[in-house]
């Protein structure tokens, strides 16, 4: 849950609620918001709209992580579709 919640917040840089973050998250808002509550205030705070991840360095690693597993992710459906006799779009830059 806290994973989650956290890397909905380093993809985006405007506030989200609790609500919108839960469904996301697929989860409870009050569970989110459990969450929300109990990460540091370096980490993730409220503001006027909503809540914002304020760490760089973590908002840097999760999109990374993000787009790795993005990347992979692609890679393993392109894999499928070509042992399939399929030929993979070339969509997001790829050939």
């Amino acid at each position: 849950m806290r994973a989650a919640t956290l890397e909905t917040l380093a993809s985006t840089s405007k506030p989200l609620s609790a609500y919108r973050l839960a469904k996301v998250a697929e989860a409870q808002p009050i569970q989110v918001l459990t969450v929300l509550k109990a990460l540091e205030p370096e980490l993730v705070q409220y503001r006027d709209n909503g809540w914002v991840l304020v760490n760089d360095s973590l908002r840097s690693f999760l999109r990374e992580e993000l787009a790795r597993l993005e990347a992979d992710r692609r890679s393993e459906k392109d894999e499928l579709l070509t042992q399939s006799g399929l030929k993979p779009r070339a969509l997001h830059g790829r050939h």
